[in-house]
C-alpha cells in the first residue's frame, strides 16, 4: 500500500510514519501544495496512493483545500469513485465546521490527536486498506512520543473539567449535557467526578466502592467535537 503523510508538526509526522509504515511505503510533506505535487506525480507514474492521512492546519494549502484539490485531480484523471484514494483528516482542534467541510469534499473519516492507534486501526480496517491477519499481528500498538495523550485535568464548577493535552492545547468541557446518558450518567455522583485524575492514557474517575468511569483520549475529542457542532 502506497500512503502519503501530509502533516506540518514533526512529532505527528514522525508518529504517523512509525505507525502507518507498518502497513506499506509511506512518502512525507509538510504542507498542502507538497501534498498536492506528490500526489499528482503520483498519478502521472500510474502509482497512485491508496491513503493519504492530512492535517487539516497546514501552511501554504490548509488539509481541506487540499482534499478539494486531490478529488479534483482525480475527476480530471477519470478515476473511479470507488479505486479513489482513502482520505483520512487529522485535527489537534477539533474544529467541527472544518470537520464537516472536509466530509462534503469527500474524507472517508478523521482522526482527533493525540492519534488512538486502535481507533485507527480499526478505520483503516472498515475501509479496506488492512487485512486482519496483520492487524493481529502487529496489534497497532505504537508508543506515544512524549507519554501520553493527557498532560493533566483539573475539575472546575458545574461538572466541568480543563484538561491539558499531550500536544499542549487546554480545553475546557461542560459535562452537564451528558449526566443524563448511559456512558456518563455515574458522573452524576458529584464525589465520584470531583475525584478525577490521569494516567496519560485515560481521564479517570474513582471512588471507593464504585467503578471508575475512564475515558479515552478519542472519546474524549469526539465528545468536544459533538458539543462544538450542537452549539453552532
Amino acid at each position: 500500500m502506497r500512503i502519503l503523510i501530509a502533516e506540518d508538526d514533526l512529532v505527528s509526522r514522525n508518529f504517523l510514519h512509525r505507525f502507518l509504515g507498518q502497513y506499506g511505503d509511506c512518502d512525507l510533506v509538510v504542507d498542502g501544495l507538497e501534498a498536492l505535487e506528490a500526489f499528482l506525480i503520483a498519478l502521472k507514474d500510474q502509482a497512485p496512493y491508496q491513503l493519504i492521512c492530512l492535517d487539516i492546519m497546514m501552511p501554504k494549502a490548509d488539509g481541506v483545500k487540499t482534499l478539494k484539490g486531490i478529488r479534483d485531480l482525480e475527476k480530471q484523471y477519470g478515476i473511479a469513485p470507488e479505486n479513489r484514494a482513502k482520505i483520512i483528516m487529522t485535527t489537534a482542534l477539533a474544529e467541527a465546521d472544518l470537520v464537516q467541510r472536509a466530509f462534503a469534499y469527500g474524507c472517508e473519516a478523521y482522526a482527533t490527536k493525540p492519534i488512538d492507534t486502535q481507533r485507527l486501526t480499526g478505520v483503516l480496517q472498515k475501509l479496506g486498506l488492512l487485512d486482519d491477519e496483520i492487524v493481529d499481528k502487529e496489534d497497532g500498538a505504537v508508543a506515544e512520543d512524549g507519554g501520553g495523550y493527557f498532560r493533566s485535568v483539573r475539575v472546575l464548577p458545574n461538572y466541568q473539567l480543563e484538561v491539558v493535552m499531550g500536544t499542549g492545547t487546554t480545553i475546557h468541557f461542560d459535562f452537564r449535557s451528558r449526566l443524563n446518558t448511559a456512558r456518563f450518567g455515574r458522573l452524576q455522583d458529584e464525589e465520584l467526578f470531583q475525584n478525577v485524575e490521569t494516567d496519560g492514557n485515560y481521564l479517570i474517575f474513582a471512588k471507593a466502592g464504585k467503578m471508575p468511569v475512564k475515558i479515552t483520549a478519542a472519546e474524549f475529542m469526539d465528545l468536544v467535537l459533538v458539543d462544538r457542532r450542537q452549539k453552532k
